[in-house]
């Protein structure tokens, strides 16, 4: 039960400087910081008591590279959702971001000379 307690403080902390953020700068800034995964720090300190140092670390790179194809993600959308529409702009933005996913993952998999696990 305790670690779901960690979990539930850990996302609403985060949760709540978001908001804090965003009555202080905006909306746009605010959403900026929701964008931060908030059971990302209680996860890792979970992983990280369970499997280990290591394990966390490995965890942590993966949030690091969905993070990187998130924005460009987000950019696709910014840039083209006036002129495309929505549903065009998502799927496009959709389909990029798996691909940069994926590649960054079979990239770090390739440089770290592990083999991706089957799903």
């Amino acid at each position: 039960m305790s670690k779901y307690a960690v979990r539930f403080a850990f996302g609403a902390g985060i949760s709540l400087v978001a908001a804090l953020i965003g009555m202080k700068f905006g909306p746009v800034v605010g959403g900026i910081f929701l964008g931060f995964p908030a059971v990302l720090p209680a996860s890792l300190t979970l992983i990280e008591k369970r499997e280990g140092k290591e394990e966390a670390s490995i965890d942590s790179l993966g949030a690091v590279l969905g993070s990187v194809a998130m924005v460009a993600f987000a950019a696709i959308v910014v840039l083209t959702v006036a002129r495309w529409g929505v549903v065009l702009s998502l799927s496009a933005a959709l389909l990029a971001w798996l691909a940069i996913a994926a590649g960054l993952y079979f990239a770090v998999a390739r440089v770290y000379r592990r083999e991706p696990s089957p799903p």
